[in-house]
């Protein structure tokens, strides 16, 4: 082999090297792995978050008071944290029926809850 191929094998063996001692010391570091949590609400808040729909591509920020039975809503705009809205969702959580548009819930909640107070839930 001549001088000049071994020093192109050479160049190449510690480009190749230091290529591969890079990706391990950088590479994890590039692309961060996520860690899923319980949201246990064991302090009265569950929170959340997810692309806020008709704001483009903007993250957004649920926040649910268990205690209150309230809902906040955040979205981040390219300066600021902005509230969206806030809702007392305790009705929301005692529906007495709710169906699809066209649809029908059978058994109705009436029926549902006449039957347990009757003794005929089994």
């Amino acid at each position: 082999m001549s001088k000049q191929g071994a020093l192109t094998l050479l160049l190449g063996a510690a480009i190749g090297a230091n290529a591969v001692l890079l990706g391990l010391l950088v590479g994890p570091s590039i692309v961060p792995t996520a860690s899923g949590e319980n949201a246990t609400g064991t302090n009265g808040f569950l929170m959340s978050t997810g692309i806020l729909q008709g704001k483009g591509n903007a993250d957004a920020l649920y926040i649910m008071d268990t205690t209150n039975k309230k809902l906040a809503i955040y979205f981040m705009n390219a300066t600021r944290l902005e509230l969206i809205g806030v809702r007392d969702i305790q009705y929301d959580l005692i529906p007495k029926s709710f169906s699809p548009k066209g649809g029908t819930q059978a058994p109705t909640v009436d029926e549902m809850r006449e039957g347990v107070n009757a003794g005929g839930g089994g």
